[in-house]
């Protein structure tokens, strides 16, 4: 089924890899290279890691939120809790409580340092964390709410970027391996991209709430789209596709998903874009999720306080391009440049 997502690539006219001999630039020195597995009956793909010395499975997951650990590991594992990174507000002396009589406890936290959603979430010691040839020491991971990693879900966490924050990431889908490395000093797109390609895009992105977001062009329409490697699917939310593109429930080729509800019970519908460009690379003929709501519950629905109140619940992106998409491309993320470099995957 992905590999009918793509029907072409529509690309502009570029260099090949091998650049004028005129303009050199330093490669960029490997960190770290690690092969990645494919999840039977998908395009999701996981890391080889050993959590103090025991070897696991971790879902790829291109964010720079926390790693996670399922809860699976944490049990089979023994890893320890580590003290959580928030406290209570606290009046008078007091953790804040609710009024005398009133039946409820409304537990209200403040987040210290910009830290993020998953800081309210309990954290695990880790000894030893073995990446490739990388090896970290002393670490603390979040323990995932999702119960079903470990189990009906093959792999036993996520693998996030904040294990190599300084390094740049490149993901080649084609070859099956994520690559390391240390930050680019290019900005010539040919060199940047240092493998054997026809073309590159050299697409912007920005960093919001620990997500990937790069800039999408539908039917003519600017859309923010998240870039997802945890997510099989593209999904769509559903307010963008009615005011945007006037999919409604009952415009012609909106299709219900089967009997798939979001987590608050909304249907989920399925419509086939005919193009989802990102700058001069685009995708064809690629079948989309529309839903409202994400499609896990979160159960620690608690409030908040930081620049403004909120709830844990999540609140899904725009566009969320999954791997169905991106298993097609090669990827080289310069953090730095705040670039992603695209080109079509070679693949094996």
């Amino acid at each position: 089924m992905s590999k009918a997502i793509f029907a072409a690539f529509i690309a502009v006219l570029g260099l090949d890899g091998a650049a004028s001999a005129a303009e050199t630039c330093p490669l960029p020195s490997v960190a770290d290279t690690v092969a990645l597995n494919p999840v039977p009956g998908s395009d999701l793909m996981t890391v080889p890691v050993e959590i103090n010395g025991k070897p696991k499975q971790f879902l790829l997951n291109l964010s720079t939120n926390r790693t996670e650990v399922s809860q699976a590991a944490v049990a089979e594992l023994g890893l320890p809790e580590s003290a959580k990174a928030v406290t209570p507000l606290q009046y008078g002396g007091g953790d804040i409580m609710a009024a005398p009589g009133a039946g409820i406890s409304v537990p209200v936290y403040e987040t210290k340092g910009g830290q993020g959603l998953a800081d309210l979430r309990t954290g695990v010691r880790i000894g030893t964390f073995t990446i490739g040839r990388a090896t970290g020491r002393n670490l603390q991971f979040v323990v995932s709410d999702d119960k079903e990693m470990g189990k009906s879900k093959p792999y036993d966490g996520l693998l996030t970027n904040d294990f190599f924050k300084q390094y740049d990431v490149e993901l080649d889908f084609g070859g099956k391996a994520v690559s390391y490395l240390t930050p680019t000093q290019c900005a010539d797109p040919n060199l940047v991209a240092y493998w054997s390609h026809f073309s590159v895009a050299v697409v912007p992105m920005t960093i919001t709430d620990g997500r990937i977001e790069v800039p999408v062009t539908i039917d003519g329409h600017a859309v923010n789209a998240v870039i997802d490697t945890s997510s099989q699917r593209s999904v769509m939310r559903r307010d963008i596709a009615e005011l945007t593109f006037g999919l409604k429930a009952d415009a012609p080729g909106m299709m219900p998903a089967g009997d798939l509800k979001d987590s608050r019970g909304q249907p989920v519908y399925g419509h086939t874009f005919p193009r989802i460009s990102l700058q001069d690379v685009t995708a064809a003929n690629v079948p989309v999720l529309i839903q409202t709501n994400s499609m896990i519950a979160n159960s620690n629905r608690e409030t908040v306080l930081g620049s403004r109140a909120q709830t844990t619940e999540a609140h899904i992106p725009d566009l969320t391009i999954g791997m169905d998409v991106l298993h097609q491309l090669h990827l080289y993320i310069v953090f730095g440049q705040k670039k992603i470099y695209v080109t079509s995957a070679v693949l094996n």
